[in-house]
């Protein structure tokens, strides 16, 4: 999973033990860069409200209560170590600076002259990111448009990884959410009831939320209705996402269609970017539409893996044609198999239970091993029978 900066691009402060005139030092030097208190707090009021507030950055008074500052720093350290500590001091005094930062404070400013030093500290922890490298591999999965079958390979996806890895499919469509359904799952909890929680939300908490899958598979759908739509607040979506990398190896999210901020947010978030279309002038196009509104997120073509479902030999869109248009290598595709994906939609089955043998259900296999690897392949526009127009005419009407 990536981590992103908050969306607000400011730091949540707590001020404690400031007096008038350092009050109005941080608030100088502040302005831009942090959402500060009315009031500093006294001492004993700090660990209660750093409790409460989980800020980014803890500014404290030091010089004229340096035994205090010391012991709130031994403290804070250990309850809140994701919040910056910074000692505010009266006078540059190298012992004193020594002592703070051996107590725990990141750093020792003095105002005015240290504001620029102030400013950054702060500035780095309104966008700072916790350490990724235990975390799983989020892959947002986004169709081109409705009925293109992107809760259906979302869903069969993630029951192949299951087998050897810990896997959660998350529901991001609160519009028309199908994973539940599609699952045959009845589920303990939606996203939605985690949402109110999701600031005190732990791994532990999350893992007893789900829904379980008989593939192993957890899930976390939307609520049946779409009294939802539009509601979901980002910041607590990313919280839920946040702990769900920390407590599972893969997180496939199932975006739909509707480009909303949660949608947006997958898509920043996502190691990977799957978007997917089936091989028809509407479907192509509308890609095409999705794709410039991903890129307008600040999510690099590296990051975009472009599917084809419900390929065959006659499609009127050729892979060629395609990836021209688009600027974009097909990675894979998934054969047109209607009438077994409608059995195992209708019956709530895997495609694998209705048809193990089947092209869709070999397809479905060879892309996770796509989505899984690091190095993205590439299908030879030659497959489908060369049939590209060569980007004139007609399609570069269509794309301008």
């Amino acid at each position: 999973m990536r981590n992103l900066g908050k969306s607000g691009g400011a730091a949540n402060v707590v001020l404690v033990g400031l007096d008038n005139e350092a009050m109005g030092q941080v608030r100088e030097t502040l302005a831009a860069e942090a959402v500060l208190p009315n009031a500093s707090i006294g001492f004993g009021d700090a660990l209660e409200m750093v409790r409460q507030d989980k800020p980014d950055v803890v500014i404290v008074g030091y010089s004229d209560a340096m035994d205090a500052s010391i012991e709130l720093a031994t403290v804070l350290t250990k309850e809140c170590p994701g919040a910056a500590l910074i000692a505010l001091a009266d006078r540059s005094d190298a012992q004193a600076i020594l002592q703070a930062v051996r107590a725990g404070y990141k750093d020792c400013v003095v105002l005015p002259q240290d504001a620029g030093r102030l400013r950054e500290v702060v500035k780095q922890q309104a966008y700072s990111t916790d350490d990724d490298e235990d975390k799983g591999t989020v892959i947002a999965m986004l169709g081109a448009k409705g009925g293109v079958g992107t809760s259906v390979l979302t869903t069969n996806l993630c029951t192949e990884l299951a087998a050897i890895h810990t896997v959660l499919c998350l529901d991001f469509d609160f519009g028309m959410g199908d994973v539940a359904s599609l699952l045959d799952i009845k589920p303990r909890d939606t996203i939605a009831d985690l949402l109110p929680r999701a600031d005190r939300l732990d791994e532990r908490a999350l893992t007893a939320s789900v829904a379980v899958h008989k593939s192993k598979v957890h899930v976390l759908p939307v609520p049946e209705g779409i009294s939802m739509v539009g509601e979901a607040n980002v910041e607590e979506l990313y919280a839920v996402l946040n702990v769900a990398a920390k407590a599972y190896h893969y997180i496939f999210i199932d975006c739909g269609t509707y480009m909303d901020e949660a949608v947006s947010l997958a898509c920043q978030a996502a190691d990977s970017v799957v978007l997917v279309t089936t091989p028809d002038v509407t479907s192509v196009r509308d890609a095409f539409r999705r794709l410039r509104l991903i890129q307008a997120m600040d999510v690099p073509k590296e990051r975009i893996r472009l599917v084809v479902n419900r390929q065959h030999k006659n499609a009127f869109v050729s892979l060629a044609d395609i990836k021209q248009n688009l600027g974009l290598p097909v990675v894979a595709t998934v054969a047109d198999d209607a009438r077994t994906v409608e059995q195992a939609v209708n019956e709530g089955k895997l495609i694998r239970e209705v048809n193990r043998k089947s092209d869709v259900s070999r397809d479905i296999s060879e892309l996770v091993a796509v989505l899984t690897e690091d190095a993205v392949g590439e299908f030879n526009p030659e497959d489908d029978g060369g049939k590209s127009s060569g980007g004139g005419g007609f399609f570069s009407r269509l794309f301008g």
